[in-house]
């Protein structure tokens, strides 16, 4: 069972119209994703890792 595909010019307006808001909703949000899970890698790396993070690397 697939996606049916737009075929009035109404459903294809909604379709870019939704891909639009989408992009606008998810780019942003990237970056927040992306350090959120930087930050729970190293929280893990801190605890498995004896010693930790050296001072010198920050």
């Amino acid at each position: 069972m697939g996606v049916p595909k737009p075929t009035s010019p109404l459903q294809i307006a909604a379709v870019a119209v939704g891909a639009l808001v989408g992009l606008l909703v998810v780019v942003p949000l990237v970056p927040l994703l992306l350090d959120f899970a930087v930050g729970l890698f190293r929280g893990v790396f801190d605890v498995v890792v004896p010693g930790g993070r050296s001072p010198a690397a920050g």
